[in-house]
């Protein structure tokens, strides 16, 4: 086990933990499994990505692989109050951008147990279990192709602004956590991206989410200004999805993020927000795209585009659709062994009534 942290990424072997954060409290890093270790039943096979809310990891319990999410401390409430959200959601019609929740444990219910808990190191860790998916963090994506085919930028945007629109019609409630940690994307058999949201953002919290929100969820750099600005909390809406939405966007087109939090710390990165400083994309080849993105992401929710909506209205003219996904043919041995056995039926009849007839 080692340990890590969720600020600046630094991990360690032995537990002394040095952070280049001068406000980083280090010394309350949070605890990462590696491959072989156990948790509870559950085998880690390796990390997938450390968000600040929790950790995600590839694992497998009772030889079926499934993806591990393990709150980090302090975000307990979080997750639990997100795996009630994802049940409530599976009930009314999962969103095919959304994990599949599994039951916490494998003998159980999702209606019974959406979330679990065990002890390890002294100290009560809650988690949620999901369907495995095959496929890479958006920020491990982007590390290898920091500018990708623009037309993959635009489906992958609209998809998540497909699901987070879902999410505030469904909930009610805005995400105010996206960032490129919290999105897997899945290439299908002819290389479309298939993104999916792994996390459900503030969005499942009470309505007073926005006064609970801390950067104990999200970087700073990949939140809205009237998040960071005590003084505007009261006026957060689905602008401040739009915004991040628009980030995301934004960071595919010009090959860098608007606003370069590993290059300053997190106050001075604070300031460039409030004050909207974000150079253009410098996409002069894409008509309307920039204009559109750069909207997106202005520092007032008033100068942005009102809802996710708006949006993807705006955006979608300048995008071809979005190719539906071929499944892959999946053979029912079940569904084969019901028509083996009716024509095997059906050929004992017929042979029979052939026995019948005068020879």
């Amino acid at each position: 086990m080692k340990r890590i942290c969720l600020r600046c990424n630094v991990t360690t072997q032995d537990f002394n933990l040095w952070c280049q954060e001068k406000n980083c409290p280090a010394e309350n890093a949070t605890e990462i499994f590696d491959s072989g270790e156990w948790f509870g039943p559950i085998e880690i096979m390796q990390p997938v990505v450390a968000m600040r809310s929790a950790i995600i990891y590839q694992a497998k319990r009772g030889g079926k692989r499934i993806l591990l999410k393990v709150a980090n401390p302090g975000c307990e409430e979080k997750l639990r109050l997100e795996a009630k959200a994802f049940q409530a959601l599976a009930k009314s019609r999962h969103h095919p951008n959304l994990p599949v929740l599994l039951p916490a444990d494998s003998q159980g219910s999702v209606d019974h147990q959406p979330y679990g808990w065990i002890v390890t190191g002294g100290q009560s860790r809650y988690y949620e279990v999901f369907e495995h998916i095959e496929g890479d963090i958006l920020r491990n994506f982007l590390l290898k192709n920091a500018q990708p085919w623009y037309q993959h930028a635009g489906w992958i945007i609209l998809s998540i602004a497909d699901t987070v629109h879902y999410l505030h019609k469904t909930t009610g409630c805005v995400h105010l956590c996206l960032n490129p940690d919290a999105i897997l994307v899945r290439h299908d058999r002819r290389g479309v991206p298939r993104p999916v949201l792994l996390d459900l953002g503030t969005g499942n919290l009470p309505q007073d989410a926005v006064r609970l929100w801390n950067d104990t969820y999200t970087l700073p750099a990949y939140t809205a200004p009237e998040l960071l600005d005590p003084a505007r909390k009261e006026g957060v809406g689905p602008a401040a999805d739009v915004y991040g939405l628009g980030l995301l966007l934004y960071e595919m087109l010009a090959g860098r993020p608007a606003y370069p939090y590993h290059l300053v710390n997190e106050q001075v990165l604070t300031q460039h927000i409030l004050a909207g400083e974000f150079k253009p994309t410098g996409r002069i080849d894409l008509k309307e795209v920039p204009e559109i993105t750069e909207k997106a992401i202005q520092r007032q929710p008033g100068e942005r585009y009102p809802d996710v909506a708006s949006f993807v209205n705006s955006l979608r003219p300048n995008f071809p659709p979005i190719p539906a996904e071929r499944r892959p043919f999946q053979f029912n041995w079940r569904t084969a062994l019901i028509v083996l056995g009716a024509l095997l039926a059906i050929s004992m009849i017929i042979l029979y009534g052939l026995s019948l007839l005068p020879r």
